[in-house]
């Protein structure tokens, strides 16, 4: 029994202890609600505060804005009609010297025009009178050229005579000398015939005077009397008075080598004809 009361009792206390735990946590729970809504109302206070610093601190610097707006405008304004003021004057100064500018230009361009007038002007008259002077060098020039030409002519013409006359006299002078030389051939022909008659009757009396007093071997008189005038080797000439010329020859290839004979002889016809028989004495 004691010992439930004992339990009671402890039931009781701790009962106690937690209402009074519990009335803790409410006054706790209480005063924290207090304290927040005291903190936002301190907040609440606190915006309001600043919201009313804030539209105080607009409400100056609108004042303060509006004035200087103020002075700003009248600032442009002023700038604004300096500056057009400025602008008139730099257009009329503008416009003036374009139109100072444009006169100059037509000015220089009528004094251009009239200069190249006048340049085209003189280059026609020269262009003409060079014309003019280039004709008459040419007409000059072609009647220079048919003097030339007629001088070439006659020249070629008097060059062509000459040269007919020339060729013709030429060939007179050759038919001449043919003649000449024919006439020649003639004479030494006779002279060579007549020379040649001689040695044989010599010869022929030597022979006989030879062959009827002695008993000599008279084969090479006969010989030397038959080789016939001329003392040589070679064909006779039947044309020429019968001449035997000598064909001597250089080397192997047979070229003859020319043939002199002398125009004057110490010795008569008695002498040469005893060399052409071999006679020494």
């Amino acid at each position: 029994m004691e010992h439930l009361n004992d339990k009671n009792t402890i039931k009781a206390v701790e009962r106690q202890q937690q209402e009074e735990e519990d009335e803790k946590i409410r006054k706790f729970i209480k005063a924290k609600k207090r304290l927040t809504q005291m903190g936002k109302e301190k907040e609440a206070e606190t915006h309001r505060l600043m919201e009313e610093r804030r539209e105080r601190i607009n409400n100056f610097l609108s004042k303060l804005m509006k004035e200087k707006f103020d002075n700003e405008d009248l600032i442009i304004a002023r700038d604004i009609a300096e500056a057009e003021a400025e602008w008139e004057k730099r257009e009329r100064e503008k416009y003036e010297k374009n139109k100072a500018e444009l006169k100059a230009i037509a000015e220089h361009r009528a004094l251009v025009m009239k200069n190249k007038e006048e340049e085209e002007r003189q280059r026609k008259i020269e262009a003409k009178e060079q014309l003019l002077a280039i004709l008459k060098a040419d007409q000059i020039f072609w009647e220079h050229e048919k003097e030339k030409k007629r001088k070439a002519d006659k020249e070629r013409r008097e060059v062509q005579d000459a040269h007919i006359q020339q060729m013709a006299k030429n060939k007179f002078n050759a038919l001449q000398a043919k003649q000449a030389e024919l006439e020649y051939c003639r004479l030494t022909e006779a002279l060579v015939a007549e020379k040649e008659k001689e040695f044989q009757d010599y010869a022929r009396e030597v022979i006989e005077s030879e062959s009827e007093s002695t008993n000599k071997y008279i084969y090479p008189l006969v010989k030397a009397v038959q080789e016939g005038p001329g003392g040589g080797r070679g064909p006779v000439f039947v044309d020429r008075g019968v001449l035997r010329p000598s064909y001597q020859a250089n080397d192997i290839t047979g070229v003859q080598l020319p043939f002199y004979i002398s125009q004057g002889s110490k010795y008569n016809t008695f002498q040469k004809s005893k060399g052409r028989l071999g006679f020494t004495w």
